[in-house]
């Protein structure tokens, strides 16, 4: 991961993707898979006392080669890890004008913990891919 002097743009996180990932490739002909990550944190106690849950959903992107192997290993349950950065996109709204900004996590590195293996016989498969090709 590249850093420039004095700033960390670094985001990692385990979840479960709640859809299916999305692969499509741009008019150049790179891959891109998008898919959403649900992580879970506490954020408080109810009225009964009880532990109460949130659920976030973080977009997610990956590309070229690391986004072919999402699209091939993740499905709707997986179980991921991810290390990447943020990135936000901004345009104008076609229809109001407006400014509008799109903030996705670019994946680095993607660990299948439990991801869609068809030649593997066991679901617990773990399998890591990253944007520096490691081999599989």
């Amino acid at each position: 991961m590249e850093q420039i002097k004095g700033t960390l743009n670094r985001i990692e996180l385990i979840g479960w993707l709640g859809a299916e990932p999305e692969q499509r490739f741009t008019p150049a002909g790179v891959a891109v898979c998008s898919f959403s990550v649900a992580t879970r944190r506490w954020i408080g106690r109810g009225e009964n006392g009880e532990r109460q849950v949130s659920t976030d959903w973080t977009p997610v992107e990956a590309w070229e080669r690391l986004a072919e192997r999402c699209g091939q290993s993740l499905c709707k349950g997986s179980r991921v890890r991810v290390i990447g950065s943020l990135h936000t996109r901004s345009w104008n709204d076609r229809e109001t004008g407006q400014k509008r900004f799109k903030t996705v996590v670019r994946a680095e590195e993607v660990m299948f913990l439990n991801a869609r293996m068809p030649e593997a016989p066991s679901t617990e498969t773990e399998d890591v891919a990253s944007t520096e090709d490691i081999p599989f």
